[in-house]
């Protein structure tokens, strides 16, 4: 059984303990647990997708045989040289910075700027 289940489960066991509970206190202590059990589901299930995913990726990444030798996550040995600046489609990394604050010079400026 996933992880996500399980938490669902135990969601309902605390969801139906809070139902027959006739102190107030407990009844709202029960339907927290129940809320939590069932956020924890959802982050159980994201975690399992992920993993999937994560799996994927290092499978098309040693797919590569001769082209690289290094996996799709393996992290840089200090001292090596690292690209610092990536360009994508043609604008550089200061281009799309100069236009951010240009985006927020006129955001700040329609909403009225620092009006004393």
């Amino acid at each position: 059984m996933v992880a996500g289940d399980q938490h669902r489960i135990k969601a309902a066991e605390f969801h139906a303990r809070a139902q027959s509970e006739t102190r107030p206190h407990l009844k709202v202590q029960f339907e927290s647990l129940a809320k939590a059990h069932l956020r924890l589901a959802e982050q159980a299930d994201l975690n399992e997708r992920v993993e999937v995913i994560d799996d994927l990726c290092r499978e098309l990444g040693s797919m590569g045989g001769a082209k690289s030798k290094k996996g799709f996550y393996e992290t840089p040995r200090p001292g090596s040289v690292m690209q610092t600046e990536q360009v994508t489609s043609g604008i550089s990394f200061f281009v799309i910075l100069l236009a951010m604050a240009a985006s927020a010079v006129f955001v700040f400026w329609a909403s009225g700027g620092l009006v004393g």
